[in-house]
């Protein structure tokens, strides 16, 4: 997709944006003002998370990367700084907030991460809830180290690393763990892979369960893949934030909606 497409896709996503007035959905509206509205003061730890980020925001170290997935917009080489992946492979840091957030509103104890990059996500899932637990999938061997070191400087022990493909470390975790609770997707940014870990992920999920997909427009395939998704039919609920799509399985939902939401 060209940027003049991208440009065109976030403009029509501004005007059909919603905010909390005129939200009839209870749940909705309290999805809305409790994590897309909140002031971040709320949330004692974002402090001590920003500071990581500033952190990594500084570090020149450079990375080896193997991508699995459907390559970068803004890389041209597989050498990339950590302080670039932090600005451009990373999530901006309200998103990341708002994973922590969700973490705490859905009250998640199993959670699932595709995609560790170089782990700053998994510590907001982390830090969200000590007492659950992240599995975190990350194919390329030095940003899995790299992530690895994270963890272990943060204290984050309860976030277990696997360093494989998606294709070979997803399904056997899923025979190993009971339940979904949360499922982040951020990785193998393509129609057909987005697509096989969302049918994947059905299998262990209930309907208190939560779906998160990063870049739902970042190409054709992805807008693609989020269509169905959004349409597919144990899919109550969801909601669109222009990167990112939420989807909620929620049996109290009568019938199936979708929202369009600003952030």
């Amino acid at each position: 997709m060209n940027k003049l497409s991208n440009i065109n896709s976030y403009l029509k996503y501004r005007l059909v944006a919603k905010s909390s007035h005129g939200i009839h959905s209870p749940f909705v509206f309290k999805f809305v003002t409790e994590l897309l509205e909140s002031f971040n003061e709320d949330y004692y730890q974002f402090t001590a998370l920003a500071d990581i980020r500033k952190s990594l925001l500084k570090d020149n170290s450079v990375l080896t990367i193997t991508d699995f997935g459907a390559g970068s917009k803004v890389f041209k080489d597989n050498k990339r700084k950590v302080s670039d992946l932090v600005r451009y492979g990373t999530s901006k840091q309200k998103f990341s907030e708002l994973y922590f957030k969700l973490v705490n509103f859905t009250n998640s104890q199993f959670i699932v991460e595709l995609g560790t990059s170089i782990g700053l996500n998994t510590l907001y899932l982390s830090k969200a809830n000590s007492n659950s637990t992240i599995y975190t999938l990350e194919g390329c061997p030095e940003l899995a180290k790299f992530s690895k070191n994270l963890f272990e400087k943060n204290n984050a022990k309860n976030v277990y690393l696997i360093n494989d493909t998606f294709e070979k470390a997803f399904p056997k975790l899923l025979n190993e763990i009971p339940k979904i609770d949360l499922l982040y997707i951020d990785g193998n940014h393509n129609y057909k892979s987005t697509l096989e870990y969302f049918k994947s992920g059905l299998q262990k999920k209930h309907h208190h369960s939560v779906f998160i997909f990063d870049d739902i427009n970042w190409n054709d395939e992805m807008k693609k893949a989020w269509s169905e998704i959004k349409d597919h039919p144990e899919v109550t609920l969801s909601i669109d934030l222009f990167s990112v799509g939420i989807i909620f399985f929620r049996k109290e939902q009568k019938e199936k909606e979708h929202f369009v939401l600003k952030y």
